[in-house]
């Protein structure tokens, strides 16, 4: 056992301040910073820094308290500097995405990570996509700036998955279906599914094979329930990584086997801005998956949500009835009884996607755009004329060149002859040719001028009687009739032919000049034509985004008006009035984020997509593309449960330094009661203390006795007035199923592929759910009433409680307080016992937040429980609808159906209603009272170590006793570590600015070696990054 040295081990008071200054501080100086800092309204990057600070704070305390061992009070202080250890951790906001195919939904994910990909795609319809659950990566391994985790399924998953595969692939007589290579058919997917797996089976070898024979080959059973991690330096050579796994390959050649359909779930970690302050964003392909465990995993994800995106391209969201019907009702009704209507965000993607002549003419800007339209129009006109002058001048620049190359061929001819006339031979002119003139120039290209002509004007003057060019060159008046040319004639000849060459060069160059000049207005021209449309369509986009953004919030509105007035007008139809409203729907509106985006724009204007031939007119920035606005609304998503995670973890640990100093500050001799007072006072206060029990034990019983009489009133009662009505409608809702396709039915293999997947299904003709549909009657009427219990009476029984807690608090101080300040004693204490009760109320607040998320959670799950009891209760009858074979097996299957619901249907909803029942007053009831009765017992605790030990000056663990020799050496210790320990926070207020030390990065709290000034706070604390152990990596 380590026994406690009277001076401190590694001479810790030499780091916080000489013990003499502890005796100096005034009760009001001690813990300021630490109040300051949980009291104002800081920013959350505030806030996690003092997380930081607290948790260097208690491994500096730890340090003593460790030598100490369990020796006096060492042992529980280090219990509760461990349990706050725990708490210093990092919240993550899971933010679902979701959106149609072909939505953008990818693209704006990876502008959002500001990376061109990132995220895996598959296009094949065969091929549901896993959830991908993108997080911030805080390793500092320079080799994996990028990670990745693909989970896959369990062998278990993969035996189910293969039998539904199994009963969609093979026909009545046990072959593979002829239906196999449509990809559109549910046969044919499963046949793509198996085949990606077992690209080397024929179809023969399918059909023998079994689910279990299948997933036992030993290269699947190494997979199936094991996680693949990758890294990569570059986004690319990460997404190359994973779409090994998740992709496709249409012309699989090697026959290897694919990965997609075995994966569960993958995880992307990078170091994004965006998720740095803990966002979380999760692509969810839906919940209607085939495979039971990925269905799972999204539906888990959507529980766990605290944002929700939709992504819709604009022309949809402009051309539909927007939110309300891209939501759907089943949505807004989930969305009603989670009460999560503040967590959805609605993004317009493909913004660059417009016509601006449409867009104009439909919102009406015509005239906004008319003067810029008309002078485009002009340009077009001077454009085109222009370019019609250009033609001209091109004809007369062709002239010029073939005059020119009449001339060289006269001017080779000229020079031959004086050639032969200086060789002594007779020369005459040769016959006259047409005129020189401007002639436009021939389609065919002349060629070489001086190889076209020279042969020509060698055999001109050939001595070779075969000379063909003679005859053609000199044909005209006989030779006696011709006069024989001198050298001056011909001199001059040459002369005049250079001279007329040099006039038709200088005319050919002017020319040019003159195109060379149009052209630079035609590229002027097009230049602000461009910049014009631009404009316009910059005009045009910003006013289809504000229309939309405007028609969206107020059709989510009217949406759930809707479904207010739908379920109002059910529950009291003769006091029903539409015109009243029932909550205030300008608010709904304006609450709901709106975000109007190009994916495409952003990238190419932050320097991406350079092989793509996209114009980014109509954006002048990438704030225009609203991409940068999103990533702010990432980081803010996160602030309200990173300050309430800092928050409470910093009003805890104030309370829990504010009580070891009143612990350390006791040293034995403050207090002037005699042993017999001492006695009399510590029985007088601990009744006190029972006396607060008891009234907080009777307010938490009101507080439970009010949120189940809510939950009866609102939703108990109501099952018993709508399960007969969903009784007499199961018959009904099971018939249209089977109803001929004309009138809604389904087409006999999506009926019974949705037989053989226990009533859920999703295929070519969309998601279907037997059970969910059953149960949609109760489901729908129950929404109002769930939404008035949860969103409104358990809020409201709870915050009665926490100010009953309040006012007995308050109560029980006084009189405690009261009774100190008679006898006259402790009044170093009082001051840290009202600090104390100011940090009491904050936990109650920081309590109600935590019960108010833990019923939003069992709720979820509760009203969610409905659904897999009616399927159970339906399990015979889809077992026996999939047996069924040969002919009027549809006939016989519909009939078994029908029967079996008529059968059911009434113990069918009293289970699932008693379930979902037991699950609220069992499982969520009990839940709460045990968090606040655990509130309950931790207040008292507290209340009765503190009060005990300022007031009365014993431990509370041992009545009557004093402190021991090795507890007194231990506290005088402790106190000037304690009395530092503000100091510390102190950093985060300095001159420097507030602003200015929430960006402080690491290096300014460097590492380096600590000087002679070891007293100084700052020294030695890690930022909240390097303390804080982060969830999402842990998960």
């Amino acid at each position: 056992m380590a026994s406690v040295k009277s001076e401190p081990v590694d001479d810790p008071g030499a780091a916080l301040g000489a013990v003499d200054a502890v005796h100096g501080m005034t009760d009001n100086e001690k813990h300021d910073y630490l109040q300051r800092l949980v009291s104002s309204a800081n920013s959350p990057d505030l806030l996690e820094k003092g997380v930081s600070v607290g948790v260097r704070v208690l491994q500096t305390l730890k340090k003593p308290l460790e030598a100490a061992g369990l020796q006096a009070s060492g042992a529980q202080w280090l219990k509760a500097i461990s349990d706050f250890e725990t708490l210093a951790k990092a919240t993550r906001t899971i933010v679902g995405v979701v959106g149609d195919t072909g939505a953008g939904k990818s693209s704006v994910i990876s502008a959002v990570l500001d990376e061109e990909r990132l995220l895996p795609t598959n296009c094949m319809r065969a091929c549901t996509a896993s959830p991908t659950e993108i997080s911030y990566n805080y390793s500092e391994n320079p080799d994996e700036l990028y990670r990745a985790e693909v989970e896959f399924i369990s062998a278990d998953d993969w035996v189910k998955d293969l039998r539904g595969l199994y009963t969609d692939l093979l026909d009545g007589n046990g072959e593979v279906s002829r239906e196999c290579t449509n990809q559109d058919s549910d046969a044919g997917v499963a046949y793509a599914k198996i085949k990606a797996v077992y690209s080397k089976l024929t179809k023969e070898h399918i059909a023998r094979a079994t689910p279990e024979g299948l997933a036992s080959q030993v290269a699947v059973r190494q997979v199936l329930g094991t996680i693949r991690k990758l890294r990569a330096t570059t986004a690319a050579s990460l997404y190359r990584q994973l779409q090994e796994y998740v992709d496709s390959k249409e012309k699989n050649t090697e026959k290897r086997m694919e990965f997609w359909p075995l994966i569960k779930v993958v995880r992307i970690y990078t170091k994004a801005s965006a998720l740095a302050t803990g966002a979380c964003l999760v692509d969810l392909p839906g919940v209607q998956d085939s495979n039971a465990a990925r269905a799972a995993v999204a539906a888990n994800y959507m529980k766990a949500c605290t944002g929700l995106w939709i992504v819709a391209p604009i022309t949809r969201a402009v051309d539909d009835k927007t939110a309300r019907s891209l939501l759907g009702n089943s949505f807004r009704r989930q969305l009603r009884y989670d009460g999560t209507y503040s967590a959805v965000t609605f993004i317009c993607s493909k913004t660059d996607d417009i016509s601006v002549t449409e867009a104009a003419e439909s919102l009406g800007i015509d005239e906004e755009i008319s003067e810029s339209w008309a002078r485009i129009e002009e340009i077009s006109d001077e454009v085109r004329k222009l370019k019609s002058d250009i033609g001209d001048f091109k004809d007369e620049r062709d002239a010029c060149g073939d005059l020119i190359d009449k001339i060289e061929q006269d001017w080779d001819k000229w020079e031959a002859l004086g050639s032969k006339l200086a060789g002594g031979a007779t020369v005459y002119a040769p016959a006259p040719n047409s005129p020189r003139k401007k002639r436009k120039r021939q389609a065919r290209p002349l060629g070489n001028r001086k190889k076209l002509n020279s042969s020509d004007v060698d055999s001109d003057f050939s001595d070779s009687d075969g000379s063909d060019f003679s005859d053609k060159e000199n044909q005209g008046p006989p030779a006696e009739d011709r006069e024989p040319l001198t050298a001056d004639e011909i001199e001059a000849e040459l002369a005049s032919l250079k001279a007329e060459k040099k006039e038709v060069r200088a005319k050919k160059k002017e020319i040019e000049d003159k195109v060379k000049a149009i052209r630079e207005a035609i590229k002027e021209l097009v230049t602000e034509k461009d910049m014009l449309l631009a404009e316009v369509k910059a005009i045009c986009i910003q006013g289809r985004n504000e229309y939309s953004r405007r028609a969206i919030k107020q059709d989510f509105a009217m949406g759930i008006k809707e479904l207010d007035q739908e379920n109002a007008a059910e529950e009291d139809e003769a006091n029903f009035d539409p015109d009243v409203d029932l909550r205030d729907y300008d608010a709904v509106a304006a609450s709901l984020p709106v975000f109007c985006v190009s994916s495409r724009a952003f990238q190419k204007l932050s320097g991406r997509l350079q092989k793509d031939d996209f114009n980014a007119g109509g954006f002048q920035s990438v704030e225009e593309t609203e991409i940068p606005q999103m990533q702010a609304h990432a980081k803010k998503l996160t602030e309200a449960g990173r300050a309430a995670s800092s928050r409470r973890f910093l009003n805890d640990l104030m309370q829990l330094l504010n009580s070891m100093t009143m612990w350390a500050s006791d040293d034995g001799t403050g207090s002037s009661l005699t042993d017999a007072e001492k006695a009399r006072e510590e029985t007088r206060l601990r009744k006190q203390l029972h006396k607060l029990e008891q009234n907080l034990e009777a307010a938490l019983r009101g507080c439970m006795t009010s949120v189940k009489q809510a939950l009866t009133e609102h939703i108990f009662m109501s099952f018993d007035k709508y399960v007969p009505m969903a009784v007499d409608a199961a018959v009904p809702t099971a018939t249209q199923w089977g109803a001929p396709k004309a009138v809604g039915g389904l087409y006999w293999a999506t009926y019974k592929a949705t037989c053989r997947r226990n009533g859920v299904f999703a295929g070519a003709s969309g998601a279907l759910d037997f059970n969910a549909e059953l149960f949609d009657l109760i489901s729908r009427h129950l929404a109002s009433g769930w939404e008035r219990a949860f969103q409104r009476r358990l809020p409201t029984s709870l915050d009665d409680f926490l100010r009953t807690v309040k006012v007995h608090l308050e109560k029980f101080h006084a009189e405690a307080i009261e009774r100190a300040r008679e006898l006259g004693t402790h009044y170093n204490g009082l001051h840290m016992l009202g600090q104390q009760l100011q940090a009491h109320s904050q936990r109650s607040a920081d309590v109600r937040g935590a019960v108010l998320a833990l019923a939003q959670e069992l709720q979820r799950e509760a009203n969610g429980a409905s659904t897999p009891v009616i399927q159970d209760e339906m399990t015979p009858a889809y077992e026996g609808c999939v047996e069924e074979r040969g002919p009027g097996s549809y006939m016989r299957m519909k009939s078994l159906m029908i029967r079996h619901v008529d059968n059911r249907r009434t113990v069918m909803f009293r289970n699932a209603t008693n379930f979902v029942q037991r699950q609220l007053e069992v499982d969520l009831c009990n839940r709460i009272q045990e968090t606040l009765e655990a509130h309950v017992q931790e207040l008292k605790s507290r209340l009765a170590r503190d009060y005990l030990s300022v007031l009365v000056g014993v431990d509370v663990a041992s009545i009557g006793l004093g402190p021991s020799r090795l507890e007194l050496m231990l506290r005088a210790e402790m106190l000037p570590l304690l009395a530092k320990t503000d100091g510390f926070f102190a950093e985060l207020f300095s001159d420097s600015g507030k602003d200015e030390k929430v960006q402080t990065t690491d290096a300014d709290n460097s590492d380096g070696e600590q000087d002679d000034n070891a007293a100084r706070p700052e020294q030695g604390l890690t930022t909240a990054e390097e303390s804080v152990t982060v969830k999402g990596e842990q998960e």
